[in-house]
């Protein structure tokens, strides 16, 4: 089974519990407006050229290709769209299992939306969670409700992404409707799946989306966590150097709106926290 990939990513520690590998997969339904991962929502292959970081040494000769982007000494070009089987990739991911054994960690499997390439994330999952691995989910959640039926037996943790509950805010924030987004956090949470919530709060765009979304979550089973992620505008330079307009909204979102949210999320029973934290 063969997949598309933008970048596997070591010692993470904001990606699940523990020390954790996460593999990022390329593409994404969505197109978020603060989506700090630009090099996955496409999925095709593409070239990001860092201009600031050429040395003019003339090995490109000007072409962004995969192999250029090897052969460049300066790493001012780097190709994101490895097509890779599962067999290498897991091998790849065990060489750090006795990072994961010591750390109660694991692989956590992101995006883009990994779910979008369901096969082959479905097939990564399984022979990591045969192998013992703690297999981590990170997704958005608009994908076909077969895709978690099928990954959900391989899986320890859905880090699950709310964007908004209401139907307008989300459209304007990320180009879609969010309600089979809802329809697949409800199943999972009646199929007794662990749940972390992800709420990237961006202010004067869904900051006024704390008391629905409490309102949504506060008796709904499995959800061990909601941590308020702040908004920022880190990514600019990638989508700079990929050639893409640049999305990222100048929200100022700072600690306290980040506190304000967790308080608000907290008023409804949630073991919200402050992404910012570090948590």
């Amino acid at each position: 089974m063969y997949g598309v990939i933008s970048d596997v990513k070591r010692m993470e520690i904001h990606d699940g519990d523990g020390l954790r590998t996460t593999v990022f997969f390329k593409g994404c339904p969505l197109k978020c407006l603060w989506c700090h991962n630009p090099e996955s929502i496409s999925f095709e292959p593409q070239t990001a050229r860092f201009k600031q970081k050429c040395i003019g040494c003339g090995t490109c000769r000007g072409e962004n290709t995969e192999e250029t982007a090897k052969n460049c000494p300066a790493d001012a070009l780097v190709f994101y769209g490895r097509r890779v089987d599962t067999e290498s990739l897991v091998s790849e991911l065990m060489q750090d299992a006795p990072f994961f054994r010591e750390s109660g960690g694991g692989v956590t499997l992101s995006g883009g939306e990994c779910l979008a390439q369901p096969d082959f994330a479905v097939s990564v999952a399984r022979a990591l969670f045969e192998k013992g691995i703690s297999v981590d989910i990170d997704t958005c959640g608009f994908v076909p409700r077969e895709s978690f039926e099928r990954i959900l037996p391989f899986t320890d943790v859905f880090l699950y992404d709310i964007k908004a509950v209401d139907p307008a805010v989300h459209a304007a924030c990320t180009g879609r409707d969010n309600s089979l987004i809802l329809d697949n956090l409800r199943f999972l949470s009646k199929a007794g799946a662990k749940i972390e919530i992800r709420y990237p709060l961006a202010k004067g765009f869904n900051d006024g989306e704390c008391e629905k979304i409490g309102a949504l979550l506060k008796d709904m089973p499995g959800v061990r966590k909601i941590k308020v992620l702040r908004c920022h505008s880190y990514a600019a330079s990638r989508y700079e150097a990929l050639g893409m307009p640049c999305p990222l909204p100048d929200s100022k979102t700072g600690r306290p709106d980040v506190e304000r949210a967790v308080s608000a999320l907290r008023s409804y029973g949630l073991p919200a926290v402050n992404g910012m934290d570090g948590d």
